[in-house]
């Protein structure tokens, strides 16, 4: 697909997702499977512990996701557009009446929302064969305590804020349904995330603990240790 904006011709693939995220960390040597999953019924996670992935160990992995794309209808688009602009504390970079590319950092643009009269919204996307979110990671619990003071001024709620054991993580959704999570890692290394994983403690309850916000919000401006919050204790 393309669209031109100011004269500038760019072609975007919708939905551009180059790899999953965990794809980003350097090869390790466990990886997590997961088979069986619904979102309606988080217990139905079943994790394999592999012992190896030799068979993608030889391929050239990305070293970051370069943008994503979303489209939406046309009478969603500015909300899109506002709740994402407020979302990431992003900027428009470049804007047509059917596209906007966005950006936050020093790339060129890290997503694009383009208005397609011809996209149909999906009823229950959480049930519907779809992305099921994105995740962005921040540096540490002050981090994201600020990002959810910073997004609740906005209007931006997380729906569901959860200890998971391995990340401390927020979830938002976007007016069309799409999920969006805003986590930080609880361990200082991959390795010991999964090694975490792989104990009978995460195999019994691999969802986690809810988070209460606001005592959770109140610990972390206290300044508690964030190795006992991150802890879920």
């Amino acid at each position: 697909m393309e669209t031109t904006v100011e004269n500038i011709t760019i072609s975007i693939s919708i939905l551009e997702l180059a790899v999953a995220l965990h794809l980003l960390r350097p090869p390790v040597s466990s990886t997590i499977a997961i088979s069986g999953f619904t979102p309606n019924n988080p217990q139905s996670l079943v994790f394999i512990m592999a012992s190896n992935q030799t068979e993608t160990n030889d391929l050239i992995s990305p070293s970051s996701i370069g943008h994503f794309g979303i489209r939406t209808t046309p009478d969603k688009f500015e909300a899109m557009v506002n709740w994402h602009l407020n979302f990431f504390g992003a900027r428009a970079v470049l804007r047509n009446k059917n596209a906007v590319f966005i950006a936050w950092d020093d790339e060129h643009h890290r997503m694009v929302i383009v208005s397609d009269p011809s996209h149909e919204q999906i009823p229950n996307r959480a049930t519907a064969a779809t992305v099921y979110h994105l995740a962005f990671t921040l540096n540490s619990l002050a981090d994201l305590a600020t990002s959810y003071e910073q997004k609740k001024a906005r209007g931006i709620l997380p729906h569901w804020p959860v200890n998971h054991g391995m990340s401390t993580s927020m979830y938002y959704t976007d007016p069309d349904g799409n999920e969006f999570e805003m986590q930080v890692n609880n361990f200082d290394t991959a390795e010991e995330a999964l090694a975490f994983m792989a104990t009978p403690e995460y195999a019994e309850n691999p969802i986690g603990v809810d988070i209460d916000i606001e005592d959770w919000l109140k610990r972390v401006r206290s300044g508690e240790d964030e190795a006992i919050l991150r802890s879920g204790l």
